[in-house]
């Protein structure tokens, strides 16, 4: 027989898992009392037995932030961004007694994760890649168990009272580096993003894309596996043999920005004379003979402190005091355009 649980009590009286959640710890301030006696009935009928962590999380008895991270790669901590996020996060949650227990899903295995399944934490943080569509599906599922949901790098999609947004502020970053390349007045510019869709990527992109088009200038994308330097290169090469040689490489990283300024250089391509580059991200001071990297600096560590604090004040207070949080993104400039 299958583990009855908070979604098949749930299922079965017609309510959310978070009022199920809240019924059997006792919380009664918003349920109707039919609904009450709904989901005691399901919970007696069924002979649902509450986790013993729901009355530890009311009383923050475990002192562990979970934080899902949904990436169809496997080697999602070797991302920058992320480790610098988790760094920042884990390192204030640390600090005020916390521990930080992180997940990889990938993104058809979210209604089987571990984090899903199992109440273990006293809250939950997001980084999410996907559509859209999938990603609101997603955090609607996790503010569903009724804990406090905090995501990073996305724009609210849900009605939930317990979720908060925390951002940085990338189509800003991204507007600053087209503005500072328009002013080359490339005749072609080629901007290379991730295969993967995640959202602060997709608006660094319509930034981009919104300044060159405002100003006249032509552009074009290219989609590549950013975790693969070999195929980074092959397809930028690929690019340049049927189009022929931009006057700019727009990468939507530094890790990509870097393999083409080295894919250059070695061809005796003049950078910046001949082709500008760009990157984003800034996390360490970039060069590739003498050229250092022009970039936007992303202050990825500062959103992980900020979220372990916002958690951690909710957590005290019972509500999040606000809905989003944006932080600012700065304009580096190097030699390389």
């Amino acid at each position: 027989m299958a583990k009855v649980n908070l979604h098949t009590v749930a299922a079965h009286a017609g309510v959310s898992t978070a009022t199920v959640s809240k019924v059997v710890n006792g919380v009664r301030q918003g349920i109707s009392a039919e609904t009450v006696m709904r989901v005691q009935e399901a919970v007696r009928m069924l002979g649902y037995r509450p986790n013993r962590t729901a009355r530890e999380l009311r009383t923050l008895q475990r002192s562990i932030i979970g934080m899902t991270i949904v990436d169809p790669s496997p080697m999602f901590l070797a991302d920058p961004f992320t480790t610098h996020v988790a760094a920042g996060l884990s390192n204030r949650l640390s600090e005020k007694g916390f521990g930080l227990l992180v997940h990889g899903v990938k993104p058809k295995q979210i209604n089987d994760s571990f984090l899903v399944r199992e109440t273990v934490v006293d809250a939950i943080c997001l980084m999410l890649s996907g559509s859209a569509a999938s990603r609101r599906s997603t955090i609607q599922l996790f503010a569903d168990l009724g804990q406090p949901i905090l995501v990073f790098q996305d724009k609210p999609s849900i009605e939930a009272a317990d979720v908060c947004y925390v951002n940085q502020d990338d189509a800003g970053g991204a507007d600053a580096l087209a503005r500072h390349v328009l002013r080359r007045n490339p005749a072609s510019t080629l901007i290379v993003i991730p295969k993967i869709f995640w959202p602060a990527i997709e608006a660094r992109l319509d930034a981009i894309w919104q300044c060159f088009k405002q100003a006249g200038r032509p552009a074009r994308i290219l989609r590549c596996d950013e975790n693969n330097r070999e195929a980074i290169a092959q397809a930028i090469t690929d690019n340049i043999d049927r189009h022929g040689l931009p006057e700019a490489v727009m990468g939507s990283n530094d890790r990509i920005a870097a393999i083409a300024l080295r894919l250059l250089t070695a061809q005796g391509v003049k950078v910046p004379e001949q082709v500008a580059v760009t990157g984003f991200n800034a996390f360490e001071p970039y060069s590739q003979d003498r050229v250092t990297l022009t970039s936007a600096r992303s202050p990825a560590f500062e959103l992980g402190q900020l979220g372990a604090e916002l958690l951690l004040a909710r957590l005290r207070a019972g509500a999040f005091e606000r809905l989003e949080y944006t932080l600012p993104v700065s304009l580096v400039e190097g030699t390389s355009a």
